[in-house]
């Protein structure tokens, strides 16, 4: 979770995850809260820092106005590479695509991002 966080992609799978087993984090970029798009407060479970790849069944970044903002959420998508490096599943979602793709995550993988020319 992050500033700007677009707090309605997620309910879906977040509600199907915790319905079937999974139990679902908030990891932020530091312990302390942050604001969503819809004006939501939320306080994570865990700094980034503290989030270890082997602990973890997927990791989920939705999209956010900061993506597309400079590199703020750019430790996220660092974050994406040492999950992918442990073959731990990464899902992306709307703005979180351009984050990795700026990483090179999508360069030579399989997407449903918006078209690269």
């Amino acid at each position: 979770v992050y500033d700007t966080l677009a707090d309605w992609e997620t309910g879906y799978t977040t509600a199907f995850l915790a319905q079937n087993g999974y139990t679902v984090r908030t990891v932020g970029p530091e312990r302390e809260p942050v604001t969503t798009m819809g004006g939501l407060r939320i306080q994570p479970d865990l700094a980034l820092a503290e989030l270890r790849p082997e602990d973890s069944a997927l990791l989920v970044l939705p999209g956010a106005g900061l993506w597309d903002a400079g590199d703020d959420l750019a430790p996220f998508a660092r974050t994406a590479r040492a999950f992918l490096d442990a073959e731990v599943p990464v899902a992306a979602i709307c703005g979180a695509t351009a984050g990795l793709a700026r990483e090179g995550l999508l360069d030579d993988r399989a997407h449903t991002s918006a078209v690269s020319f």
